[in-house]
């Protein structure tokens, strides 16, 4: 008896593909694929790094617009706001950050300090709303 196998192997031709991927080409692709989507991520976290300091200047704005908390408490946010923002140890009215006038710089220290640690007045609100706007005009200018 003859072997089925060989009898249909004449009948039944096996169809080529209509293309053949390049065996060569798939790992360049995949790996400019994963070295896009690495240097996205990479910029990505840069950039949400590079506006920690807006959105923290943004938390503090939102919290004395609502007048969420005491006057004095938003002012020592904003106090380390302003050291981490400029690198500073504490603030001080005589040494200004560079690219903010010092004029301006030492009133706005002057008025937090005064927010900080003197009582609370009726239109703390206002100046503390006042001291934000301005920071929010140095954060990108430093």
């Amino acid at each position: 008896m003859a072997d089925p196998r060989d009898e249909l192997a004449d009948i039944i031709v096996p169809v080529a593909p209509a293309s053949v991927p390049d065996a060569s080409a798939m790992p360049l692709w995949t790996m400019a694929a994963g070295l896009a989507a690495v240097i996205c991520i990479v910029l990505l976290s840069w950039w949400w790094h590079r506006r920690r300091f807006v959105r923290a200047l943004q938390a503090i704005s939102s919290a004395v617009m609502q007048q969420l908390g005491a006057p004095d408490m938003l002012a020592g946010r904003l106090d380390a706001w302003a050291r981490s923002r400029f690198g500073l140890d504490r603030l001080e009215a005589a040494a200004s950050p560079q690219g903010v006038d010092a004029d301006a710089w030492a009133a706005w220290v002057n008025a937090l300090a005064r927010l900080r640690f003197a009582p609370a007045s009726p239109g703390s609100w206002n100046d503390l709303a006042a001291l934000c706007k301005t920071a929010r005009q140095w954060s990108g200018h430093v």
